[in-house]
């Protein structure tokens, strides 16, 4: 949804970056103009990041732990003009809940870092948006694949695993 949602709002390059290969490869087919693999030594990892990403607007970042506190230094050395901002949106914590991030990652770019989430919104402000987003679901303008699952089943289908594109949505 990240991707439709980017380039839904004008983003005129997204590059999408995951460690899983089958969800990045679809990832080309909802809108993405490249795709970053995340797994491999550190220090490829950080290359391809760079030359990815050195000029980036917005990061939304479902992973943070180790993957970001080795992707903020990277990119913002990277940057070709480091005092245009860079949006660095904190969405979800998969690959950890805390980073080490160097003072100098703040000083040397203009990082502004944002959490997304309950309590960074109010709730009158995420329902505001809700309608146009489920207009456009509905019109097939985003591709979502829904698969619907009885809310009684919620504690199994918390953590199970869904295909490339598929989320789970609770019926009663």
């Amino acid at each position: 949804m990240a991707v439709q949602i980017a380039k839904f709002l004008g983003a005129g390059h997204v590059t999408a970056a995951g460690r899983d290969p089958e969800r990045l490869a679809a990832l080309a087919s909802l809108g993405a103009d490249e795709t970053v693999s995340l797994t491999g030594e550190p220090e490829e990892i950080a290359g391809a990041l760079a030359a990815a990403g050195a000029d980036v607007d917005v990061v939304i970042d479902y992973l943070w732990g180790a993957v970001t506190e080795q992707a903020i230094p990277t990119l913002v050395r990277s940057r070709t003009e480091r005092s245009e901002p860079l949006w660095w949106v904190e969405i979800g914590s998969m690959a950890g809940t805390t980073i080490a991030l160097p003072s100098a990652a703040l000083r040397a770019a203009n990082l502004r870092l944002l959490g997304s989430g309950q309590g960074s919104l109010t709730t009158a402000e995420i329902v505001a948006e809700l309608p146009e987003l489920a207009d456009r679901i509905t019109a097939g303008r985003f591709v979502v694949e829904p698969v619907a699952t009885p809310l009684s089943d919620v504690e199994s289908a918390w953590n199970a695993p869904t295909a490339p594109g598929q989320r789970i949505v609770f019926t009663t």
